[in-house]
């Protein structure tokens, strides 16, 4: 009995799907408590001067931007820590509004609660 495998994989390779690394990195966990919502965000490593985070118009937009310099002699044997630059965004509902960002031992914690429409905010990571 053999089984054809190539159907199985037809059409995930299209251009127009994401690929496995970019809908997966940074990895975040999203909590509900209360009818109030946090987003934690890995970002080990990355300190908050190279973190962007934009609030507008119902959309949450994370950015960071990693750039690690070797001395002049060095070079690595193993790299497994990912240096990468991201950008990811959360859509939110209309009635939900960021509270508080916080960063601290690499987990980036966003704290959203349920309030009325709120306007655009560049939000300071504490």
């Amino acid at each position: 009995m053999s089984i054809d495998l190539s159907k199985f994989w037809l059409g995930l390779d299209m251009p127009t799907l994401p690929t496995y690394t970019e809908t997966a990195y940074p990895r975040y966990n999203i909590i509900e408590s209360g009818g109030n919502y946090r987003i934690e965000v890995a970002v080990p490593g990355w300190d908050k001067k190279e973190l962007e985070i934009v609030y507008d118009d119902n959309e949450l937009f994370l950015k960071g931007k990693k750039e690690h310099k070797l001395e002049e002699k060095e070079h690595f044997v193993h790299q497994g820590l990912s240096l990468k630059s991201f950008e990811r965004r959360f859509i939110l509902n209309a009635d939900l509004q960021v509270e508080k960002v916080n960063l601290q031992d690499g987990l980036l914690t966003i704290a959203l609660s349920r309030t009325p429409n709120s306007k655009r905010k560049i939000l300071e990571i504490t």
